[in-house]
Order: structure tokens, then sequence, then C-alpha cells
């Protein structure tokens, strides 16, 4: 009998499935360009709704009115608190040189981290005389929730990384810090964005709805939703690439290129009445991105610039907002 062989079930291209070690995720990588801009900015995901528009990518119906799922998001700007030098070297890699905090940090902000009342602005002639250590600036901001229609209060701080070299960037940290950042200083309607996010959680779950593979036949083994040979006796070492139960969702995905299709300031333009399912009313400025995103309403959605760009279609035209 010729031996059968079935390829292999469920994808590899989300490896580990771990979960996240925070509700909202961290960004390594950032593109590298030589405007002197943030490169990031953050919403809460208040749901999905759908809009009509001029399809203005080539295909068979472009110039002609269609219908889009967009994603919601409640956007208030984001409030710098500080900023972060990095040095780094050969042997010790990329380390914290020292780290600069505004002299009034928000409210919100003292009551989700620790950060020093009186501030450290002092810090920044440091940063000066030792600039040509300095390789990488990042921002140190904060979300404003108090500003959204959710209950939650708790701000969220992450870093933020600037467009243009170490001197350029140095001068605009200074510059920013106790200031606060509008969507419109990073992203333009029409714009390619990577959406970073964590995902649903749904606890621990089998190898069946894990990585969708075949149940068992039934006289094949005595438990049918397991994965059939997961190695060999010798030596007892499970391969990474076995199947197996563990944690499902609540990790940290990155969807690139979704395009940006509408910002505005007034959220009549997509209130609903009673407000959006999970969430409220939304109660600042709004996001409109063509699509899905990771995770359910309430979480935090991280916006990136593009680091593979698909280049810009153009301002697209909305006719209608679905509310």
């Amino acid at each position: 009998m010729s031996q059968v062989n079935v390829p292999r079930s469920g994808s590899l291209g989300y490896k580990p499935k771990v979960r996240a070690d925070r509700i909202y995720p961290s960004i390594d990588n950032w593109e590298e360009t030589d405007e002197q801009k943030p490169l990031g900015f953050a919403g809460y995901k208040v749901g999905m709704s759908r809009v009509l528009m001029i399809d203005d990518t080539d295909g068979a119906t472009e110039g002609q009115e269609v219908a889009e799922a967009v994603t919601v998001l409640e956007a208030p700007p984001l409030r710098v608190y500080g900023a972060r030098f990095y040095t780094e070297n050969i042997n010790t890699g990329k380390q914290a040189f020292t780290e600069v905090w505004t002299e009034s940090p928000a409210k919100e902000l003292q009551e989700s981290t620790d950060v020093p009342k009186e501030g450290n602005m002092d810090n920044i002639e440091k940063v000066k005389e030792n600039s040509d250590k300095i390789t990488d600036v990042k921002l140190l901001v904060h979300t404003q929730p108090q500003h959204t229609g959710m209950s939650r209060d708790k701000a969220a701080n992450f870093e933020l990384g600037i467009g243009g070299n170490t001197e350029d960037q140095i001068e605009y940290a200074e510059e920013m810090i106790g200031k606060e950042i509008q969507f419109s200083d990073v992203f333009e309607e029409g714009d390619f964005s990577d959406v970073v996010a964590v995902t649903k959680g749904r606890g621990v779950e089998g190898p069946v709805k894990r990585y969708g593979i075949k149940k068992l036949g039934h006289k094949t083994q005595k438990k049918r939703r397991k994965a059939g040979n997961v190695g060999p006796w010798h030596p007892d070492t499970l391969s990474w690439k076995v199947p197996l139960p563990g944690q499902q969702g609540y990790n940290n995905r990155t969807e690139e290129n979704k395009r940006i299709l509408e910002h505005g300031e007034e959220p009549e333009d997509v209130q609903r009445d009673g407000g959006f399912k999970n969430y409220g009313e939304v109660k600042s400025n709004y996001i409109l991105i063509k699509g899905s995103v990771p995770g359910p309403e309430k979480r935090l959605v991280r916006l990136r610039t593009a680091l593979r760009k698909d280049g810009k279609p153009g301002n697209p035209e909305i006719t209608h907002i679905h509310r």
C-alpha cells in the first residue's frame, strides 16, 4: 500500500502563539525617513461601520460608488510627557542613555505610571553635551481617554519614533515635551499605515481550533481532537511545529498597509443613536480605516507609518457614512 502524504495543517506565519505582555503593544521598528515628524499615533477601537465611496483603485468598478467596511477609532490627541535617548555600541548593543520628563505631567498619567511631578528637564543639557553618542531618540507619550466616550480613565503610555537625523530628533524632542500630537501631524487622508494591536483573547484551546487540524477518524485513536503523531519516543522532545493545546488569541499582531479613509473632529458624523455596541458614544476625534483591525472594542490600536509603502492612490472620496 502506498504511503499517503498529507500537507501539514495550520499556518506557521504567526508563531509563537504566546500571550501579549500587556493590553497594548510595543513597536520596535519604525520607518526610516528624513521628514521630521512623529512616526505613529494611537486610538481606541469603537467598532465597525460602512461607507459609500468612489472606487479609485484599478478594476471593474473604478469610478463607481461602492460600499466598503470600515473600522472606527476614537483618537484624541496624544500628549508628550518626555523623551528617551539611546546609545549603541558593538559590545553592549542598544541601551537607554537618559530620559527627560516634563515638569507638569497630567493627572491621568500620574495615576497610571510613576513619573516625578517636578520633572527633570535639566537632563536635556546632558544630552546635548553627549550628542555624538546618541544614536536614537524616542518620544514618551500617553493617551487621553478622559476625552473619549469610554468609562475607562487609565492612560496608556508608550514610545513613539521620530523621523530625521539624530540632531534633528534631539531638537524636535526638546520642542515637543509637554505638547500634544495631532493626527494631522503624522498622517493624511488616503495614507497607508501599519496597524498594531493585541487580538481578542480566547483562553486555552485545543489543536483543532488553535491550528485547524483535521479531527482523527473513529478507529484511529482513543481521542479525536488531537494531533495523531507528535514525534518519536527518543529523543522525547516535541518539535515546535507540532500542533499542541495552548493559548489562543491575546497576541501582538501587525497588519500592514491599512488605508486611512477619513479623519474628522466632529463625532456627529459617525455617531449612532444610543452609541456603538460595547463602546458608547464617540466624543472626540475619529478615524475611519478601511477593513478590520485586530482586537475587541475599547482596545488601544496603534498606527505606524507604513514600512512597506504601497503607494498613495490619492484622497478618498466618501459620499456617505452609515450611522
